[in-house]
């Protein structure tokens, strides 16, 4: 296709071959004479046909499709106002709206495709969004608005999730034929119910998103379809095994370091490097304990203390300024203030300290060890040594030290229900607190004595 600048003797003398049934020529700061003239716009094209008609053109990409629209026949617009309305209309695609998508034109709304709902669902609410809740509905129903690159595995194998998005498996049906049937045979692939229940959200929170604006007059297709019922399994702690978790946490387990001064050559280099493997699992235990030790007296989700930077801690009041809590948010879209002050224990401000001194060049309190710049994402390793420690449930979690801090508090010792649910960024709230409450079995024990005792046995 040839490229000139356009002008209306261009228009004038323009055709098209006798071996094609139409030519298009696109707008080029070189003109026919060779020389660069200012005023050219990408885009912009003149499509001659076989039959002799001449009509402006306008190809641009939106959403990473390819598209062209035809503009109006030279008869009706000239060159300057075809480069006037394809400026416009690029400057409608820089702000992330389609200019061909007419709002007045309930026809064309009505024939939306499943893709086009999800892309004007996407710009004009998601975006607004947190990145996590982006990437957790772009799993589900639009797998193309991914940010994150694909994972692999430690193998170096992609990670493959054994289901399809709604967009991928319906992307050009058009968004008022999805049935019940088909909402029903989408969710049919997922086994978890964790899965099928968060896909279930986002399916129909977008076709409710489509009713109330009125782009399709029809009952919500996710209406029939039910939530999947999740039985959760208790992960239940006696006194004892709490003990045993606190003394492990706080007085941390090593192993013992060989010994390779009376050893020499093979022998002693395979020393050496076990010797470098105990060093290295000792280390990863400190650190794990540093990190439980600060949950377990600040009641702080694991989420809290990975953001946490060293500036954040006050050491001579014993203070931390808690940021990036889910506590201090009033609603979707207002924030109480940037963050909220909770006091700590001496023991924590030591482990404070301490982790100072193991990462002396970093902000994070726990960066991660390839890149200081990042938080630490996991201890799966330490964790693992953990578990495996005497009188430690297979089940242990990170998060179960705040339920069971929570728990002793509730227990009786003299503080105020009020004053633990706000420590822990409930504000307040004695519900969202209980639902903390493992119900520990020894504090109830005085009931059924007390009971005996009235009873006369």
């Amino acid at each position: 296709m040839p490229k000139l600048f356009l002008d209306e003797s261009v228009v004038l003398s323009a055709d098209c071959p006798s071996e094609k049934d139409q030519e298009i020529y696109w707008d080029h700061p070189v003109g026919r004479d060779r020389r660069i003239r200012n005023g050219s716009v990408s885009g912009l094209g003149l499509r001659v046909t076989a039959l002799g008609h001449k009509s402006f053109v306008h190809a641009y990409q939106f959403n990473g499709k390819r598209y062209r629209k035809a503009l109006g026949s030279t008869v009706l617009l000239n060159v300057a106002s075809a480069r006037l309305a394809v400026g416009q209309r690029q400057r409608q695609l820089e702000a992330g709206e389609n200019p061909d998508f007419d709002d007045r034109d309930t026809r064309r709304a009505h024939l939306l495709t499943v893709r086009e709902a999800i892309d004007r669902y996407w710009e004009i609410h998601i975006r607004t969004l947190s990145a996590g809740y982006q990437t957790n509905y772009a799993m589900f129903v639009a797998a193309w608005h991914r940010k994150r690159p694909k994972t692999t595995t430690r193998r170096g194998q992609n990670i493959r999730k054994p289901y399809m998005d709604f967009g991928s498996m319906f992307a050009d049906r058009p968004f008022s034929s999805i049935k019940p049937l088909d909402i029903e045979r989408f969710q049919r692939q997922f086994v978890s119910a964790y899965s099928h229940n968060g896909a279930l959200v986002h399916i129909t929170a977008l076709f409710n998103w489509a009713i109330r604006m009125q782009l399709v007059d029809m009952r919500n297709p996710c209406s029939p379809i039910r939530a999947r019922k999740v039985v959760r399994r208790r992960r239940d702690y006696s006194t004892e095994q709490i003990r045993q978790i606190a003394a492990y946490i706080f007085c941390p387990v090593f192993e013992v370091l060989p010994d390779t001064a009376s050893l020499e050559g093979l022998a002693k280099r395979d020393m050496a490097l076990t010797k470098g493997n105990v060093t290295t699992a000792n280390d990863q235990m400190q650190e794990l304990c540093n990190f439980m030790g600060i949950l377990f007296l600040t009641m702080a989700r694991p989420s809290d203390l990975a953001k946490a930077e060293f500036d954040h801690f006050e050491l001579e009041k014993l203070v931390w300024h808690k940021h990036n809590t889910k506590g201090i948010k009033l609603s979707r879209s207002l924030y109480e203030y940037a963050y909220r002050s909770v006091p700590i224990h001496l023991r924590v401000a030591g482990m404070v300290q301490a982790q100072r001194l193991r990462w002396p060049d970093s902000k994070l309190l726990f960066p991660s060890h390839t890149d200081m710049t990042q938080p630490r994402d996991n201890f799966r390793k330490g964790l693992d040594r953990f578990k495996a420690l005497p009188g430690v449930p297979d089940y242990f979690q990170l998060y179960d030290l705040k339920r069971i801090a929570i728990s002793l508090m509730l227990a009786g010792q003299g503080v105020s229900h009020e004053a633990i649910s706000h420590y822990v960024d409930h504000k307040g709230n004695l519900e969202t607190t209980m639902i903390y409450d493992l119900g520990l079995v020894d504090p109830m024990r005085p009931v059924t004595q007390k009971l005996a005792e009235l009873l006369g046995i």
